[in-house]
């Protein structure tokens, strides 16, 4: 099941963002499948972690929104339940 999610007003960190590959047959390949971009949310005090389709140069300490974010439960290793986040882009908030 997958949830539209409402990102706004998310502050960028200083994290450079992480090159996320395909896996086939769990072996990982060379086909990348986005960039995670580290984000806070102030208001919760949590990081999120958000996937785009394309590399992008966010400056740093800036308030940003998300743009169609879609949000998919998983289990990790641990058991424990996470959100996977993707994302159309990232930009500046007004």
């Amino acid at each position: 099941m997958k949830y539209k999610l409402n990102l706004n007003n998310l502050l960028s960190t200083a994290t450079e963002p992480t090159t996320k590959f395909i896996y086939e047959n769990g072996e990982k390949t060379e086909k990348i499948s986005g960039y995670a971009y580290r984000l806070l949310d102030l208001e919760f005090g949590e990081p999120v972690i958000v996937v785009l389709p394309k590399l992008k140069e966010i400056p740093v300490s800036t308030y940003v929104n998300v743009v169609n974010a879609i949000g998919t439960p998983y289990k990790n290793q641990n058991g424990a339940v996470l959100m996977s986040i993707k994302a159309d882009d990232i930009r500046k908030a007004n």
